[in-house]
Formats: structure tokens, sequence, C-alpha cells
């Protein structure tokens, strides 16, 4: 298997140009809307996986310091572009289809149909489980997009050819059509689909399912001395996540004390989120609010007696306020979070 994501991209690249041959070729052998918008997706693909190639190499350019955190947001923007394309293309496609800008079907030559277009999504079925295969190993948005549109192209392929089969049994050519704009729409709402997710990684949005990994980690893995996590933000950066937030230590440790601690959370967040990390931490100083919920015993310190472990939660990682549970009050999750009632100054 390729160790480097520009080379499965290489790969996608040499598949999209072969299948978009094979399905101009079906075609140009048996006319039809649905393999004309077929023919039409190929050629997409192509384009995409150009970009994509580009893209790959750019987000894995290293940091400089025009670039402090990287280029990995070249993923998710070559991503976003790559979803335009496809929506303008997909218009166009409807309107050559809708004014009857393509050619009739010629069912008599289903047998040579057939071996065009079955080549094509045996092409297209390999490289797609190879590039989510490599998504998961490289954790990169382009190459999840890329495969997640050839798998659609295999099942509008699909579609088309069992469309084909249709027309020869007697279907009339109106049912040709409305497959063919029915390929279009799917590959226009899976376009906007990735367009979503890439902007929402854009502009920084928190990604739920990152926060509840990252919960339920700290959960497994907790120490006595993490007495308080709080005010946690992660951010993307292609194969990378940036993860900030604030520590609640015990305020009369050493500075190497406090950093020891520190480090072994970050040590044990590295190791189970099994991507690159970069970690800024805001180190607290514990205060008589935190008493009832340390689980430090033998704090010579101690203000009040313990009282019970506070059970973490995303929501709670994600406020800006030491010492927060459910029922305190706090400010919105959706407002200013800026000025917690408990946060030290």
């Amino acid at each position: 298997m390729p160790s480097k994501p520009e080379l499965f991209l290489q790969w996608s690249l040499g598949g999209a140009i072969l299948v978009l041959l094979l399905k101009a070729a079906a075609y140009i052998t048996g006319g039809s809307a649905g393999f004309f918008s077929d023919a039409g997706e190929s050629l997409i693909n192509v384009l995409t996986a150009l970009l994509g190639l580009y893209g790959v190499w750019w987000s894995r350019q290293p940091r400089d310091r025009e670039h402090p955190y990287g280029h990995g947001k070249i993923d998710s923007l070559i991503a976003a572009i790559q979803a335009i394309i496809v929506v303008v293309t997909a218009g166009i496609l409807a309107f050559s289809i809708l004014g009857g800008k393509y050619a009739p079907a010629q069912v008599d030559n289903l047998p040579e149909v057939v071996l065009y277009q079955g080549g094509a999504i045996g092409i297209n079925s390999t490289l797609a489980f190879f590039l989510w295969y490599a998504s998961r190993k490289h954790r990169l948005t382009i190459l999840r997009a890329e495969s997640y549109h050839l798998l659609s192209d295999v099942a509008t392929s699909l579609v088309v050819l069992l469309n084909f089969f249709a027309l020869k049994w007697g279907l009339p050519a109106s049912v040709d059509r409305l497959v063919g704009l029915g390929v279009v729409l799917v590959v226009g709402y899976g376009a906007l689909r990735i367009l979503r997710d890439t902007g929402a990684a854009l502009v920084d949005a928190q990604d739920p399912r990152l926060l509840n990994r990252l919960t339920e980690l700290i959960k497994a893995h907790h120490r006595p001395e993490w007495i308080d996590i709080h005010n946690v933000r992660i951010q993307r950066y292609g194969q990378a996540l940036h993860v900030d937030g604030h520590i609640t230590l015990p305020w009369y440790w050493s500075l190497r004390e406090a950093h020891e601690a520190m480090k072994a959370l970050e040590d044990v967040l590295r190791k189970e989120l099994q991507v690159e990390v970069e970690f800024f931490w805001h180190m607290d100083p514990c205060e008589p609010v935190c008493c009832p919920f340390c689980e430090l015993r033998a704090c010579p310190h101690r203000k009040a007696p313990f009282k019970k472990k506070t059970s973490l939660t995303p929501e709670k990682l994600f406020i800006n306020q030491k010492a927060w549970e459910p029922g305190l009050p706090h400010q919105s999750m959706k407002g200013d979070i800026s000025q917690p009632p408990y946060e030290s100054k």
C-alpha cells in the first residue's frame, strides 16, 4: 500500500481518466440521458482528482512564519472547491438533459454498453475502497470526499445501466430522462453535504464527535491530580488537531510537578487519538470551590471534605468555568462565556 496520500490520489487520477474513457465509450455506443450524465460525472472525477492531488501536497507542507499552524486548512479548502465544481457541473448537465441535448438511446448495442459500463464500475469500486482506507490512515478530508464521491458514482452507474436494460425492454424514453436528472440530483446533493462539512472546518466549528471522544478518553484515564479540565477548544488542520484548554492542578505544587501532570494528560490523549496533535494548556491553581470533588484525599490544604466524584461531560469540558456542575449558574454556550462566575482572575 502507498505510504503517502499523494500516491493514492495519483491512483485515483489514473483510474478517473480510464473510467471517463470507458463511460464516454458507453455513451457514444449506447446514447441515452443516463449515460450522458454518468459520463459527465466521470469528467468531474478527473477535475476533482487533479485538485485533490495538488491540495494534499500543499496541505502537507511544513509550517512557516506566514502559516504558524501549518497548511492543513488547505485540505478543507480544496475539498470545498471540489464540491463547488461538482455542483456547477451538475447544473450544466441538468440543463443539457432538460433541453434534450444528448444522443437518444441505442438499445441494440446492449452487450458493448454492458462491457464498458461494467469495467467502469469495477475500477471505481476498487478505487473507492483504497481511498476510504487512505482517508482513515492519513486523516484527510480530501481522500474521504474522493472515496464517497466514487461510491456514489458506482451507485449511479448501476442505476443508469439498469435504466438501459429497462429501455431495451420497452420503457418510454421519458424514463431515461428522469434517470439522467436523478443521477445529477444525487451527485449535486452529495457535493452540497461535503461543502457543508468543509465549510464548518474552515470556520473552526466545534466537532461534537471529537469533543465526545476527548471526554471519554479523559474519563477512562482520569488521574486525581487532574482536578478539573474546562474551556477546551478543538481545531482541525488537515491531518493534525490543535487542542487548547484549562487544566486545574493543586496550587501548592511546584512548576515541575504541574508540568509533569500536564504532560501525562497530553501523552494519554496523543496515544489514544493516534493523530498528530498540538496541545496548549493553561494551568489553573485549584480553589476552595474545587475541594468537594477533588480526589486528592491527602491534600494538606483542603478547605472542605470530599463529597463526590464529578461527572465529566462534553458540555462541562467546553464551558469556560471551573468547578461547574449541572444546576449551577453559567453563561450560555451560545453566548458570551468569557466571564464565568467561578473562573480565577
